[in-house]
């Protein structure tokens, strides 16, 4: 919180100041922000306005998303850039701030997506490693080493040395 009593801008609202402003919005009209404010007495119009706004307004739509749904806002993306307001306006209940996270969940599971279809480059069925075009090996490591250092002799008695 800072000197003068308004908490800085990112401070969380409490459970408390939540239902404050409720009723506040319910009884001085939504749009009376400076007033609220006042009331509100450790938050600014514009913090009022923006919590209510994006967070407690009833109309908000906070049930789940549809595959219809993420498919337009997709388009919607594609189509005009991330302009996250004029997007939201095309979906009924949902906020800029909300619209802009579903897209930043789609794409970290698209992401997701891309890592878990990448084939190994061999699994185990339980006696053998199979490598991805379908050979069979026994040992990866061992038939790595072959082919890395081929007729290098590796074993212990290579590197012993007469002083």
């Amino acid at each position: 919180m800072s000197a003068i009593g308004k908490p800085h801008p990112k401070d969380k609202f409490t459970l408390a100041e939540d239902e404050k402003l409720r009723i506040l919005v319910n009884a001085l009209g939504d749009g009376n922000w400076k007033q609220i404010s006042e009331y509100m007495i450790t938050r600014t119009p514009r913090q009022c306005r923006d919590k209510y706004k994006n967070y407690l307004d009833p109309r908000i739509n906070t049930g789940p998303w549809n595959k219809e749904d993420d498919e337009k806002l997709l388009n919607l993306v594609s189509a005009i850039g991330k302009k996250w307001s004029q997007i939201a306006r095309n979906f009924i209940g949902r906020t800029d701030i909300n619209i802009k996270s579903r897209y930043a969940l789609l794409m970290r599971q698209e992401e997701r997506k891309k890592h878990q279809d990448v084939e190994p480059e061999f699994y185990h069925d339980g006696k053998h490693y199979i490598i991805r075009n379908g050979n069979i090996i026994e040992d990866p490591v061992k038939n790595l080493e072959d082919e890395l250092f081929g007729s290098f002799d590796l074993s212990d008695s290579a590197f012993e040395f007469e002083v």
